[in-house]
């Protein structure tokens, strides 16, 4: 664990925090299959599931990401950055992985169909953050909606911030419907504050991604403890920004 400001720490590892999920009863439901990057996971996981995300254990902002689909003729597309690469067998598709990972620790994750907003899929953010009293609060949510086709959705990698109502309402959902997926995202921000806080009180803020899958179900995609401030200044609305600096500061970060 890593000290970030003043005494908020922060974990990098993706597989910790994925295995600090599964092994709370309230959230494993929510964490797609997750396994460590291997021969046989690799074969485990694409005969399983038609799409697979390849996710550097250590990494941030959405960089070194890949996409993994398989096709019906049971070859597999493998997507990075803007390029993509067809491999006719599951061994090609690991040696092409192995050059991809350079050495370094890699997960691969079950794919999940993100929901669209005018073609472009999104998902959601939800930021947690420590009271000068020591509560876990529920700042600010919002969309991180991406580039039609890209591997991820982050505003680093071409991504764009929304507000959650106006994003579900372009995608069909009602007033109703709005207000019950912001009560679950609360509710799923909140139980996943007091599982990080069982691993340690040290944890001041959290921003959990959190996608919305093409049959309604919400799926906890990675948890950061160091969540990103300044894409917020790009909305419209800086109130959201205000907010979230606003906790911040209660535990000295600014920014």
């Amino acid at each position: 664990m890593k000290k970030k400001g003043s005494n908020s720490i922060s974990v990098k590892s993706k597989w910790t925090k994925t295995k600090w999920l599964l092994s709370d009863r309230n959230l494993t439901q929510y964490v797609p299959e997750t396994k460590r990057f291997t021969r046989a996971s690799l074969n485990e996981m694409t005969g399983r599931y038609k799409m697979v995300y390849f996710k550097p254990t250590n990494g941030t902002g959405g960089s070194g990401i890949a996409r993994i689909v398989r096709t019906p003729s049971r070859k597999f597309r493998v997507k990075k950055d803007a390029r993509m690469v067809e491999v006719t067998s599951v061994s090609s598709l690991y040696a092409h992985l192995l050059k991809i990972a350079r050495g370094r620790s890699y997960l691969l994750q079950r794919g999940v169909y993100l929901q669209t907003s005018r073609g472009r899929p999104f998902d959601l953010r939800v930021t947690m953050q420590k009271t000068g009293g020591g509560k876990w609060v529920p700042t600010v949510m919002f969309v991180k909606l991406g580039k039609p086709n890209n591997v991820v959705t982050n505003y680093h990698q071409g991504g764009k911030l929304e507000l959650i109502e106006q994003t579900l309402r372009r995608s069909g959902y009602n007033t109703a419907q709005i207000k019950q997926y912001q009560l679950k995202l609360k509710s799923l921000g909140m139980k996943t504050a007091h599982c990080f806080n069982r691993h340690s009180v040290k944890f001041k803020e959290l921003g959990l991604d959190v996608a919305l899958d093409r049959d309604g179900r919400l799926w906890i995609l990675e948890v950061n403890t160091r969540p990103g401030f300044s894409a917020l200044k790009s909305l419209g609305d800086k109130s959201l920004y205000r907010t979230i600096v606003r906790y911040g500061k209660t535990y000295g970060r600014t920014r």
